[in-house]
């Protein structure tokens, strides 16, 4: 019964030393990827911040605005390989509970890489024909310490984001990036914006290249310049903290650029910080899961089967002692040998009193 029970534990050990390798190396591989079906939701806030207001074309200051995104993850449409996650973004003013303006993306990505791709209704607002690139809404989850192409909606294209160190964010040890984008033409505003809003005289408006006189209105270019910071933990690739500064002017053709129209210093609430870590701490869970635990618990317990299997198979059998008495070959018995040994020891001791006596007699 122990024989059968130890070839049992030695299948059965075996079975999982040869499938550790198998979910380290492949399976993981494979459940290790951006999630189809996401719903995250994030604010930034920034005080004394400076924008337009379009609706009244006026120049906001000293306002609270904040930026509330939010990714679903359109199941349907993604794949084994890809997925594909929408974005909204509201930019409102709190102080005066008024929209200042709303921001839509619709990224597709490889799960894996997370390099941003064409099709599948890929989109930037409602423009489908801006090529995405980079990385964008998700991260690689094996995140390295290095520059990434970041795209940037607002622009339009991807800018340089590097690497610049660790730092903790609630306790979370992740990783810093900084993208830093130039002042970059955004949009060409014609035949143009108030020419009020620039507070001039007839006589110094007459002077603005661009300027219609007949509309009352100055031609220009929107110009928009950037620093964006981003944490991402490295367990799982996800974004658990950001920052960004945003500056924008209104530029006329001469290269000047005549008026501040945003000023914001976005940061990430501490509410909003602490749902991505919940968020993150779940997803490294289970890709500790598939990564380590199952395969090195796996492969440490098909050992432990494999050695206790073995002991109880083969160390206990014993080559069975031969019977007491006469021997199988008809050899002298134990007590004939105990005999024979009784018969020397006598004539062991009467050599040594033979020998005793002349040297007795000598003495004499």
């Amino acid at each position: 019964m122990r024989r059968k029970v130890g070839l049992v534990l030695i299948g059965v050990g075996a079975f999982f030393i040869a499938l550790a390798p198998l979910i380290r190396f492949y399976v993981a591989q494979q459940l290790v990827a951006a999630p189809l079906n996401v719903y995250e939701k994030s604010t930034l806030r920034a005080d004394n911040a400076t924008y337009l207001d379009t609706a009244k074309w006026t120049i906001q200051k000293g306002a609270t605005v904040t930026a509330t995104n939010t990714t679903r993850g359109d199941v349907h449409a993604g794949d084994g390989k890809i997925a594909v996650w929408d974005s909204f973004t509201s930019i409102e003013d709190t102080t005066a509970n008024a929209k200042i303006e709303t921001q839509a993306q619709r990224a597709v990505f490889d799960r894996r890489t997370a390099m941003l791709q064409s099709g599948h209704g890929a989109a930037v607002g409602t423009d489908t024909k801006v090529r995405q690139t980079g990385v964008g809404l998700f991260w690689p989850v094996d995140v390295k310490r290095k520059s990434y192409p970041y795209f940037d909606t607002t622009t339009k294209r991807a800018w340089p984001m590097n690497y610049e160190g660790e730092e903790k964010v609630q306790g979370v040890k992740a990783y810093r990036f900084v993208q830093q984008i130039p002042p970059t033409v955004t949009d060409s505003i014609k035949p143009g914006v108030p020419a009020s809003l620039f507070g001039m005289t007839p006589a110094q408006l007459a002077k603005v290249p661009g300027y219609d006189k007949a509309n009352n209105a100055v031609a220009v270019d929107r110009v928009y310049q950037s620093t964006t910071t981003v944490w991402v933990d490295p367990r799982t690739g996800a974004p658990i903290n950001q920052e960004q500064k945003v500056n924008q002017t209104l530029r006329t053709s001469d290269g000047v650029d005549r008026l501040v129209v945003a000023d914001l210093d976005l940061k990430m609430t501490p509410d909003s910080q602490k749902h991505l870590i919940d968020t993150s701490d779940g997803y490294a869970t289970k890709i500790a899961l598939v990564q380590s635990i199952v395969p090195y618990g796996g492969g440490a317990l098909g050992v432990v089967l494999l050695i206790v299997g073995l002991l109880l198979a083969f160390a206990g059998r014993r080559r069975p002692a031969h019977a007491g008495g006469s021997s199988s070959n008809g050899g002298p018995s134990n007590s004939d040998t105990g005999d024979a040994g009784d018969a020397d020891d006598t004539r062991t001791l009467e050599t040594e009193r033979s020998e005793k006596e002349p040297s007795d007699h000598e003495s004499a």
